[in-house]
C-alpha cells in the first residue's frame, strides 16, 4: 500500500505503560447460556509484555486483569477472572440487587481506564497505519459465524457439566463457571498483537 508516507509516526513509545509494553488488543463475548441469561456487551482488553518478560491482560471495561508467562496464558487468566466477577456479580443474592449499577460502575470512565483506553486506541491507530483493519464491517458475517460456533461449543459443554452434575449438590451459578473455564481462549472473538503492528 503506498500511503505516500516515508516513515511510521506512531512510535512503539506510544505503546508503553507504566506496567511494560502494549502488545495487543482484543475482546471478549460472555454468551448467554442457561445458567447465565444476561447480555453482557463485548469486553475490550489490552495485553502488556512486562519489563520482567511476564505478560498481563486488562479488561478495560471491567478493570480486571489476568497474568501469565504468555500473552495466551495472561488472557486466559483474565477471561477466568472476568466469569469469576460475572458470577458474584449476577448469582451470588450479596450483589444480585446491584449487579447491572455494578457493571456500570466499572464501566465508567477513571483514571485507569482513560489510560488503557489511551492505549488501545494508539495500537488501533498503529495498526490502521500499517494497513491493517480492527473494523467489523467486512468480516462480520465470518466473525458471528465463528461466535455462533463458539457458543455452541459452549452451550455444549454446559450440557454435559450439568448430565454430569445431575442429583450433586453444586452451587448455583458455580455450573456457569466451570462449564467456561476451560474455554476461556474461545470466548476471545478477536485479537490483534504486535506482529501485525510491526
Amino acid at each position: 500500500m503506498e500511503t505516500g508516507i516515508e516513515e511510521m509516526q506512531i512510535k512503539d513509545s506510544r505503546l508503553e505503560t507504566s506496567r511494560g509494553k502494549v502488545i495487543g488488543i482484543g475482546r471478549v463475548k460472555i454468551p448467554k447460556m442457561s445458567d447465565f441469561d444476561y447480555e453482557i456487551p463485548l469486553l475490550s482488553f489490552i495485553v502488556i509484555e512486562k519489563k520482567d518478560g511476564s505478560y498481563v491482560s486488562s479488561c478495560i471495561h471491567l478493570q480486571i486483569d489476568g497474568y501469565g508467562k504468555t500473552d495466551e496464558g495472561a488472557q486466559i487468566d483474565m477471561v477466568e477472572n472476568i466469569l469469576y466477577f460475572l458470577d458474584k456479580n449476577f448469582n451470588d443474592e450479596k450483589y444480585k440487587p446491584y449487579c447491572w449499577e455494578n457493571m456500570l460502575d466499572l464501566f465508567e470512565a477513571n483514571e485507569n481506564s482513560n489510560a488503557l483506553w489511551d492505549k488501545y486506541h494508539a495500537f488501533q491507530i498503529k495498526l490502521a497505519e500499517k494497513g491493517h483493519t480492527t473494523d467489523h464491517s467486512h468480516s462480520q458475517l465470518l466473525l458471528l459465524k465463528e461466535l455462533l460456533s463458539k457458543i455452541e461449543i459452549l452451550e455444549n459443554r454446559v450440557k454435559e457439566l450439568e448430565e454430569e452434575t445431575k442429583g450433586m449438590k453444586v452451587q448455583e451459578g458455580s455450573k456457569f463457571v466451570a462449564a467456561l473455564k476451560d474455554t476461556g481462549k474461545l470466548l476471545i472473538v478477536e485479537y490483534f498483537e504486535s506482529k501485525e503492528a510491526a
